[in-house]
């Protein structure tokens, strides 16, 4: 659906572009801007599918961007079982934490330019961390106590592709779409643990290699030029 919308916003962009060739196109030679971005993963309260962008043209036709992207997700859960044994009783508390970090630097193209309207390519390196925890505690009635810890942390580098369309509402504000692919490789860590009665009864590790290509979701902006 996200692919669909996109490919639909795009040559309508350019069409109306087309039709209002009366209007003065703006000038970004040498001007800054600060760009904020949501996608369809956004989440006010975890931070989710938010990520912030500096750019600047260096010329009408190129320019660079930096971008930085920050998740953070906590969950807290908590629930109790009092099964038929009258001496069983079984309370457990679960806390789920999830942070990621996510920095690009690209070069961007502006392949169009008429009046409000600007179509933008842009491609260029990224580097990603992010860190999983999960951890669960079994209190029983007999007193004991287990923890369970279980994650992962990844390390990406990759290369990005994007095209982006800019609707400049008044001169230096515009609202954009963006929509693009990644290719990274990703190195996981993943680890377990388990504890009786605060003592590590059970351990592991491992460590995995992925090469993956992907779509990204499609992003919704907006820039304040300076």
């Amino acid at each position: 659906m996200k692919k669909l919308i996109f490919v639909l916003i795009l040559p309508l962009t350019l069409i109306f572009a087309q039709t209002n060739d009366e209007e003065k196109p703006i000038e970004l030679t040498g001007k800054f801007a600060f760009m904020f971005q949501i996608d369809q993963n956004f989440d006010l309260n975890s931070f989710d599918g938010m990520s912030f962008a500096g750019k600047y043209f260096f010329s009408s036709d190129w320019g660079v961007r930096l971008v930085l992207g920050i998740d953070y997700t906590n969950s807290d859960e908590n629930s109790s079982n009092n099964q038929l044994d009258p001496e069983f009783y079984q309370y457990k508390i679960a806390d789920r934490d999830i942070v990621s970090y996510k920095l690009v630097t690209s070069v961007i193209y502006k392949v169009k330019n008429s009046n409000n309207i600007k179509v933008f390519f842009g491609a260029g390196p990224f580097v990603a961390y992010s860190n999983y925890e999960y951890a669960e505690e079994f209190d029983r009635t007999n007193s004991e106590i287990y923890h369970v810890c279980d994650g992962y942390k990844d390390y990406a580098i990759g290369f990005t592709f994007f095209a982006n369309v800019e609707w400049f509402v008044a001169d230096n504000i515009s609202l954009s779409a963006e929509y693009g692919f990644q290719y990274s490789y990703v190195e996981i860590e993943r680890y377990h643990k388990y504890f009786e009665t605060n003592e590590l009864a059970e351990e592991s590790s491992s460590k995995d290699y992925k090469k993956s290509f992907q779509d990204l979701p499609v992003s919704l902006g907006v820039s304040i030029y300076f």
